[in-house]
């Protein structure tokens, strides 16, 4: 995934770089040059900053509503609830990927699963997981993934 500090910083560079190339008329300008070169990187950083991906927030629950929201939000289940995780995203890249991956106590992946997407400004993705059978007594994390970078992982207790 691309960091927006890293689209920021190059930019801040180019701009240095425009300012620097403004030869010796400035002052009869009135630095019209810089102020122009300033205004056009400060467009593109918000620019590249909006088709960035970020995350906003992950929750847990047992229930999901509109807009793939968490309704119920919990860190304790029973061995019938489904497990949902809600992954609220800003911003309006061409693609991403978001991924979740549940593991067990001891280390035992549960399962996996990714989706690809396209957002259009803040939305939420959902996964969930459940066991025809019951889950097993215990304790099991999730770790979410965005075009493959960890961005979070939440822990919950299956009890009876």
């Amino acid at each position: 995934m691309k960091y927006v500090g890293r689209t920021l910083s190059s930019l801040a560079v180019a701009a240095v770089a425009l300012a620097g190339c403004g030869g010796g008329n400035d002052a009869a300008s009135g630095g019209g040059a810089e102020t122009g070169a300033a205004a056009s990187v400060d467009t593109a950083a918000a620019r590249a900053a909006s088709n960035e991906l970020s995350i906003s927030n992950v929750m847990i629950g047992r229930r999901i509503g509109a807009g793939n929201r968490i309704t119920e939000p919990t860190f304790q289940f029973v061995p019938n609830d489904t497990v949902y995780v809600a992954v609220a995203t800003e911003g309006t890249p061409a693609s991403a990927t978001l991924g979740a991956v549940w593991h067990f106590q001891t280390g035992q992946l549960v399962d996996s699963s990714s989706q690809a997407i396209q957002p259009q400004g803040a939305e939420a993705t959902e996964f969930h997981v459940s066991r025809p059978k019951g889950w097993p007594v215990g304790t099991y994390k999730v770790t979410v993934y965005a075009d493959g970078d960890s961005v979070d992982t939440k822990t919950f207790a299956v009890k009876k």
